[in-house]
């Protein structure tokens, strides 16, 4: 796993934004609160993994960095609209949302039980749906905004086991290039970021029902599977969250940026 740490960007980029992160408790959105945090924006972080959030705010506290760890569960409405509402008491109004809470369940459709579809589906789309309805609606106040669902290369390459979950991701980035038609008119863009295998606690989970040699042979030929020849980080996807949401893509909107190492490029199933 790496060891996350402050991104080494232009001090100040996003002085005076106010950043809502889902996810923020470990992995991409960690990585992409503490890079956003890093460049001064005033992050409000949600998650529901109270250890993972109380690790968040203590290295916030240590890095100097303007970052609210708090819970919240994006699958319920009223949980947004509360923590939202805390937000913009705390903070003000929201100008950048990422969406990168997720989950993921390699179980074979026809196993599934309805209430593993129903939270796969609530936590992969709805969360970030109501995220960026009750976002949209702030960005409006001050006149612009960016918002970056975190999706997957499953959304258009997926594996057996994940007709849910890559459903999901298909639906971000469908929602993504429709919205934009509804909000450009404001000067908010929404844009998707679809990473390939990264190494976050949610790939440690899967690796942990394996043996030693599954396990093994697993990474390695993920690592086998795209051009690079390795596993991506977390902090490399947060980079490319940077970019979408800062002034050097101010024409960018409604795309789908692709951080695989290539994977698409060649693996085929």
């Amino acid at each position: 796993m790496s060891t996350l740490k402050p991104i080494d960007v232009p001090a100040g980029e996003f002085d005076g934004q106010v950043a809502f992160v889902t996810g923020a408790a470990s992995g991409m959105g960690k990585a992409i609160a503490l890079d956003l945090a890093s460049s001064g924006a005033r992050v409000w972080g949600v998650d529901t993994n109270d250890e993972g959030l109380s690790e968040l705010k203590e290295f916030a506290k240590k890095s100097n960095l303007e970052i609210c760890a708090v819970k919240c569960d994006i699958s319920s409405q009223s949980d947004v609209l509360e923590s939202f509402a805390k937000m913009k008491k705390e903070y003000g109004e929201c100008s950048i949302l990422v969406t990168a809470a997720g989950i993921g369940l390699y179980v074979d459709f026809l196993e599934m039980t309805d209430l593993e579809m129903r939270r796969l589906i609530d936590v992969n789309f709805i969360g970030s749906i109501y995220c960026a309805q009750v976002a949209i609606k702030q960005m409006k106040q001050i006149g612009s905004g960016k918002i970056v669902f975190v999706s997957s290369v499953q959304a258009e390459l997926s594996l057996k086991g994940c007709v849910i979950y890559a459903s999901q991701k298909a639906a971000l980035n469908s929602a993504a290039r429709t919205l934009v038609l509804e909000v450009g008119k404001d000067n908010i863009r929404v844009n998707t970021v679809s990473p390939g295998t990264i190494d976050t606690p949610m790939l440690r989970r899967d690796l942990a029902g394996m043996n030693t040699e599954q396990a093994t042979e697993f990474l390695r030929s993920v690592e086998e599977a795209n051009v690079i020849g390795k596993i991506g980080t977390p902090e490399e996807v947060a980079e490319v969250v940077h970019f979408l949401v800062s002034d050097h893509s101010s024409y960018v909107t409604g795309t789908d940026v692709i951080v695989d190492g290539g994977f698409r490029n060649i693996k085929k199933f």
